[in-house]
């Protein structure tokens, strides 16, 4: 089975989205991603949710601490 990155959106526009995808074998940058607004959302929390499957809490800049709070929850 290959591994799975879920992704989640914290903050901004797009708060709250979550989308999969597989990991790819030696990834030499770090998984970020642009949203509606242009801005740039980067890693900021990885946590393993099951043995074929990592999370990622992408941070958005405006992200306020309370998202973020209720992010390290799910």
């Amino acid at each position: 089975m290959s591994q799975i990155f879920e992704c989640i959106i914290v903050g901004g526009p797009q708060h709250g989205l979550v989308y999969q995808r597989p990991a790819a074998a030696p990834q030499p940058t770090p998984l970020a991603l642009i949203t509606d607004d242009g801005a740039l959302c980067t890693p900021a929390l990885r946590k393993q949710s099951g043995v074929d499957c990592t999370r990622l809490l992408l941070l958005h800049p405006q992200a306020t601490g309370a998202q973020i709070m209720t992010m390290l929850v799910v």
